[in-house]
């Protein structure tokens, strides 16, 4: 019996020997893994990954996987990961209100809180309740891409700096004389979205909430202005009615060169470069009316709570973060940066471009963002105020009884929300 009792002790010891070898020592030395939900537009998840690789290098216990998914099924994804107690590390969102309570605050992770979020520039949201929920790795911007070549057979010069920026009547003004003296058949397509229409609201000193963005502020002269101006350039067939009372795609019409200009977005600029080759094609700066404005949008990366390696995600983040990893990943997707200092990449293509675009994110205050970055909101009313807008094109609603309608609609929403 003793000699039983004496081979289990050593049994015992011998485990328990080869259960500490395994362990690796301190947990400095165990490797760590952080898994990346994550969606690709186009070769995103090449350049994250080989960032993620050069971040190994630095930190050889750290391993970054991806769990890639297609963009509409992201959300359900991460919930059901949640739901299963499955939470990633981290995950690339566009949205941050469906997680945002989920979503780990990198203020209480990062080495130093106010130069962390000082870092970044005007745009994408990332601050709530004083709470660091993401960091921006890509930012887009509304603008105007125009045809060179109609412009230059019809004579008229666009704006080459910002002192130079049209007014909105100076600006159809151009579009009209290009469709006059060109073969372009209108002068404007406009993407059918909410978002970039919101780009003339901001033009004409309108918007959608107030500065601090509990109450309505959208039955206004402002507003009146902008809606009335879009239903004006549909009217006088600038415009034309396929896109927004219909169902054609802007970006079809501006590459067979039957438009002079597309209001549209920085992504155009990768797109347009292999797809247009029957004339020449730029960028320049949008008009103004009360002041100048454009929209952001883009990419964020967040990390979640209860994942037991949030200080190694948070870590992560703010290196990916730093302008030179930063700058890698946006010229190598032809993205805009939000990271100050990266307001000028080394892009391969269209250098000159962005920097319009960059210029006029930089003109532009923070109330686009922050109404745009109150997803909780935007998320609740766009549709409905694109068909109103679409009701207001059609002749089905005045502009007057549109703003009274949606003026009720934010307000209504705004109680289900606070």
């Amino acid at each position: 019996m003793k000699k039983i009792i004496a081979m289990l002790l050593a049994g015992a010891l011998v485990l328990g020997s080869l259960t500490g070898c395994s362990s690796g020592g301190s947990k400095e030395d165990q490797e760590t893994t952080l898994d990346v939900v994550w969606f690709s537009d186009g070769k995103e998840g090449e350049s994250f990954l080989r960032l993620a690789e050069k971040y190994r290098e630095e930190h050889p216990n750290i391993k970054i996987e991806l769990i890639e998914v297609p963009y509409a099924d992201l959300e359900s994804k991460i919930k059901n990961m949640i739901n299963g107690k499955e939470t990633p590390a981290l995950a690339r969102l566009t949205n941050l209100g469906p997680f945002e309570n989920q979503l780990l605050d990198l203020s209480e992770y990062v080495s130093d809180k106010e130069a962390f979020a000082d870092s970044f520039g005007e745009g994408l949201k990332f601050e709530y309740d004083g709470k660091i929920l993401a960091a921006p790795m890509d930012v887009t911007a509304n603008g105007l891409i125009y045809n060179k070549t109609a412009f230059e057979q019809a004579g008229v010069s666009v704006p080459q700096s910002a002192d130079e920026v049209w007014t909105w009547d100076e600006w159809k003004e151009a579009m009209k004389t290009v469709m006059e003296n060109s073969d372009c058949k209108y002068g404007l397509v406009f993407d059918n979205s909410l978002h970039r229409f919101s780009t003339l609201m901001y033009e004409a000193g309108a918007s959608m909430l107030t500065e601090d963005l509990t109450a309505s502020n959208f039955n206004t002269p402002e507003m009146k202005r902008a809606v009335s101006f879009f239903k004006e350039l549909h009217d006088d067939k600038i415009i034309p009615d396929s896109v927004w009372l219909g169902s054609e795609n802007p970006n079809n019409l501006f590459r067979t060169g039957q438009v002079a200009m597309h209001f549209s977005g920085s992504w155009m600029i990768a797109n347009y470069k292999d797809e247009i080759t029957d004339f020449e094609w730029g960028v320049t700066y949008l008009p103004k009316e009360a002041e100048r404005a454009s929209v952001p949008g883009g990419k964020y990366l967040a990390a979640f709570q209860n994942t037991g390696v949030e200080k190694e995600a948070a870590e992560f983040i703010e290196w990916i973060s730093e302008a030179e990893n930063n700058a890698v990943y946006c010229q190598e997707n032809s993205y805009l940066s939000q990271v100050k200092g990266n307001e000028k990449l080394d892009y391969d293509y269209g250098a000159e471009f962005f920097s319009i675009f960059a210029e006029e994110l930089a003109a532009t205050d923070a109330q686009p963002g922050a109404e745009w970055g109150y997803q909780a909101f935007t998320g609740a009313v766009q549709n409905d105020i694109k068909d109103g807008i679409i009701n207001v094109l059609a002749g089905k609603l005045t502009v007057d009884d549109f703003l009274t309608e949606m003026d009720v609609l934010v307000k209504v929403t705004l109680q289900e929300i606070q």
